[in-house]
């Protein structure tokens, strides 16, 4: 909830039976965690390190 959603959404989308594959290809995190949020948690983007990697 406190990423935006509605209570009755997070309750739904907490009570899920299918697994971690399909929670995160869905609208759960989609919506929720975004490479924005994710950046100013300090998280990098992996296609950033394979670029740093690759670069000549």
């Amino acid at each position: 909830m406190r990423l935006g959603i509605s209570y009755d959404q997070a309750y739904a989308w907490s009570r899920t039976r299918k697994g971690g594959w399909a929670v995160a290809q869905s609208p759960i995190l989609i919506t929720t965690i975004t490479l924005e949020r994710l950046e100013k948690r300090g998280y990098i983007a992996m296609s950033d390190i394979y670029k740093k990697l690759t670069e000549r």
